[in-house]
């Protein structure tokens, strides 16, 4: 990677963070599997109610980022969703954030910009 002298990285843009929550009903576990095209963030397990999973990404000062995911509920998991979950767009504004939460009916999507929920996913 180039680093200049104090040590930033010039080939990194601006940061985004992803949430994600589970809202659930009756106590159902969400899986959350997200990969890029040079990283997989590993499969994280969400309890009803719990701790978010949250990471952030650099945009690539080229452009081109993109993180997709999938989430999955139910029984073994078989109901699920798979989704990009950031896309990098200089032209629009997200507040450096993206916010998902699993609900029985779909995925909802908010960001700082545009803070109320709205479904954006179904599950499949």
């Amino acid at each position: 990677m180039i680093e200049n002298a104090y040590g930033a990285n010039l080939l990194k843009g601006d940061k985004t963070t992803l949430y994600f929550r589970n809202a659930l009903s009756y106590k159902k576990w969400l899986k959350v599997h997200c990969k890029s095209g040079n990283d997989d963030m590993g499969v994280h397990y969400l309890k009803p109610g719990g701790i978010d999973y949250t990471f952030s990404v650099h945009d690539n000062v080229f452009g081109g980022t993109l993180i997709w995911c999938t989430l999955s509920k139910g029984p073994d998991y078989k109901v699920s969703s798979r989704f990009d979950a950031y896309k990098q767009n200089k032209d629009k504004p997200h507040g450096k954030s993206y916010n998902y939460l699993a609900k029985d009916d779909g995925i909802y999507h908010s960001n700082l910009v545009e803070f109320k929920l709205h479904k954006k996913f179904d599950w499949k």
